[in-house]
Parts: structure tokens; sequence; C-alpha cells
């Protein structure tokens, strides 16, 4: 800092004499001592004006601060720069880290897995809809016992056990029953038998097949869609893609291998789509 700059914070002329420098510091310091002013910025003044006056009333302390203030600065200017690489270094590494992430998860195993969801889901989805607009295939299966009919409404067949909607009295007695399911997931959709003249009509609700999804084909479209849905619509990378990717993964799996395992018509499109 110049003479003439400390001359100027002490509002002074520039050669004022040494009582004039008291002078005026003494009256400044009243003014902006942090013991008798609110002021924020009265502290940063003091300073200055104490530091200004110690310059232009002692030569040698004058010098002694302008030593330590260039080497107080110097170190300062050099830890700043020091944590700025260092800030930069590990911005840099975790945009890194994340852009790999990211990278990992389109490709590799990890899109494949999405793949194989994504193929096995259009195979259900393709049966699910063929099966509503396709003719139920039927055959006759021997009825070796009821379980608690009138209670739970279950019949034990040669093929395993049913559930139906609704019990029905008529059906005591009957030694077969006809079983309408579906064209290729081969779910149960109803039993009929014949009393009295008349078919009786009862719904599937489970079968050996598992549950009747004939009836909710529209959340197994749509579960099972899920993975060509998110590679749709799904293309940039940000939080919400990692979210659904692993979401989807989370929901879709157990859901396709559980299909997969109840029904074999799915493994023999893989294996000949493989082929």
């Amino acid at each position: 800092m110049s003479g003439k700059t400390y001359y100027k914070i002490l509002n002074l002329p520039e050669g004022a004499s040494k009582a004039q420098i008291k002078k005026s510091y003494r009256t400044l310091v009243k003014l902006y001592h942090p013991d008798v002013t609110d002021d924020p910025k009265a502290h940063d003044k003091y300073i200055e004006i104490k530091q200004a006056y110690e310059a232009l009333t002692e030569p040698q302390k004058k010098k002694t601060y302008s030593s330590n203030t260039s080497s107080r600065q110097y170190k300062w200017n050099k830890y700043r720069e020091q944590s700025r690489n260092k800030h930069r270094a590990r911005k840099e590494k975790a945009e890194k880290e994340i852009q790999e992430f990211y990278t990992s998860l389109r490709k590799g195993w990890r899109r494949n897995w999405i793949k194989a969801n994504m193929l096995v889901g259009m195979i259900i989805c393709f049966l699910t809809i063929a099966d509503q607009y396709s003719v139920p295939t039927q055959r006759k299966i021997a009825i070796l016992s009821l379980s608690n009919y009138s209670r739970s409404n279950e019949i034990i067949t040669e093929e395993g056990q049913f559930q139906l909607k609704e019990g029905h009295a008529s059906i005591r007695g009957k030694n077969e029953v006809i079983l309408f399911e579906s064209k290729y997931l081969k779910h149960g959709m109803f039993v009929a038998y014949q009393h009295e003249g008349v078919y009786v009509w009862q719904k599937v609700l489970y079968s050996p097949q598992g549950p009747s999804f004939y009836w909710g084909y529209k959340i197994i479209v749509f579960v099972s869609a899920l993975p060509l849905l998110f590679f749709i619509f799904f293309r940039k990378n940000h939080e919400w893609f990692v979210f659904f990717h692993y979401a989807i993964l989370i929901v879709t799996t157990p859901w396709l291998i559980y299909f997969i395992l109840k029904h074999p018509i799915i493994m023999i499109i893989l294996k000949f789509g493989a082929v």
C-alpha cells in the first residue's frame, strides 16, 4: 500500500506532520472503533486506519508489515490455488466415475439383462393378447374329490387342484368336468358340467398352472412391457434413468421368471429363436 493511500485513509494531505497524523488517527478511531459502533464494516475500517497510522509514524514497522503482508498474501494465494486444483481434480474424478457408471448400465451384462427382460416380456404380451382373441381349448378332466367345497370351492382332479369363484351344490356327485383354457398360456377360464340337462359354468380362479391371469391380462401386458417402455422413454443419463433401471429389474425379473417356469411355451419360443 503506498504512502499516498495511507494519507488518504486518514483524510490527510500528503506530507502531513506527525501531529496531524496523530490527531486524525484519534478522531477516526473514536468513530470506527468496534466498541462504539454497530456498523458491520467498522472493524475492517478500524484495522485499515490503525495500519495506516503505524505505517506513517513508524517507517520500520511499515517495512516489516509490508514484508509480512506480502508473505501472507503469497501463502494465501498458493493455498487458494492448491485448493482450487484439488477441488477441480475431485470434481473431474467424480464426473468420470458417474459417466463410467452410466456406461456400465448401457453396456455389458446389465444392458443384456434389460434386453432379456424386454424379449421375454414381449413374448408374454404377444401370447396374452393372442389368448384374448383366440378360441379357448377344452377337454374333460376327472374329478377325484371335493375339498371343503361349500367353503373354499375347491375340486381335486387328476390334473391337480382347481379353485372356482363360486360354489354350486350340483357339482357334487359329478365324475368329470369340462375345462376351458386359454389357447397359448393355458390359463384356466371355466369348468362346465351338465346338471339336469343344463350346462353349469363356473369361473376358475386358481389352477395347477397358478392364478388365472386371463381375467387380468391388462396388468400382465403392462408389467411385461415395462422393459420396452424403459428403452423407449429413458435415453438420456440422469437420476431417473438409474432409478427406473433398477426398479424395473427388481419388479419384472421375478415376474418373468415365474411365467417362464409356469408356461413351457415361452421356453419353446426362446429356444426356437436361439436356433
